[in-house]
């Protein structure tokens, strides 16, 4: 008979786990001494400690490998059940791994020029919110040009400004309009921007911004505190730096 100490040192594992495993009625000591409490496991029982420990490094629950013990499941059934999540988990990993490399090369590949931000003259909604109402803000807009008898002459964007002072940090959502004498309109222009056309999807235009940051960095170019986000039609996004 061993202790459960002498059990887990033979067996090459935790007295946690082979308390957790009487807990669960997995590996339950052959016998506990009444007067101190001791736990005492005999020989038989390391080859069933042996296959808890195997069937747990293939990813079984603690439930499942008892139902196998028990003899209420079909061990290789749920081996069988177990690899194919596996290969699923593995194959989708490597697809994912192999999104990022593509991506990353893209972003590699993209090299920001210079461009000017040509002028327009827009409708906006001055807004210091969450982007997830950026689409709101822009059929508002278009309700406007509607009701105004207007015409858009461009795509939206928004401009981010005060990039660098958090506590005045805002943004406008634009929408350009032709023959516009409004008092409500603005009138955007940039002659020098750091510019990249971005077109892996709005929800990884982050990115964009860190290109332009980082490049305008290693060429030693000063970089406005604000920006411009231009949603084409196209699905691409245009983001514009002035320097």
């Amino acid at each position: 008979m061993y202790t459960r100490g002498q059990f887990a040192v033979v067996g090459k594992v935790g007295r946690k786990a082979l308390r957790l495993y009487d807990e669960e009625g997995l590996l339950v000591p052959a016998a506990v001494n009444g007067e101190n409490g001791y736990h005492y496991y005999d020989e038989s029982q390391f080859a069933t400690l042996e296959k808890i420990k195997g069937l747990r490094k293939i990813g079984l629950s603690l439930f499942e490998i008892k139902q196998i013990l028990d003899g209420k499941a079909d061990e290789k059934e749920l081996i069988g059940s177990k690899l194919k999540e596996m290969d699923l988990h593995l194959k989708e990993v490597k697809e994912f791994i192999s999104l990022e490399k593509k991506q990353n090369s893209k972003h590699d590949a993209l090299e920001p020029d210079i461009k000017s931000f040509e002028p327009c003259r827009c409708l906006f909604i001055a807004e210091n919110v969450e982007l997830e109402n950026l689409g709101m803000s822009v059929g508002r807009l278009y309700e406007k040009v509607a009701g105004k008898g207007m015409k858009v002459a461009g795509s939206h964007f928004v401009i981010y400004e005060n990039l660098l002072d958090e506590a005045a940090f805002s943004m406008k959502t634009c929408l350009p309009v032709s023959d516009c004498k409004s008092e409500e309109a603005i009138e955007v222009r940039e002659k020098n921007c750091l510019h990249v056309n971005f077109k892996d999807g709005f929800s990884k235009v982050g990115n964009a911004h860190v290109l332009i940051k980082d490049y305008a960095e290693s060429h030693n170019m000063k970089l406005a505190d604000r920006a411009y986000e231009v949603y084409n039609k196209d699905m691409s996004v245009d983001v514009y730096y002035p320097v």
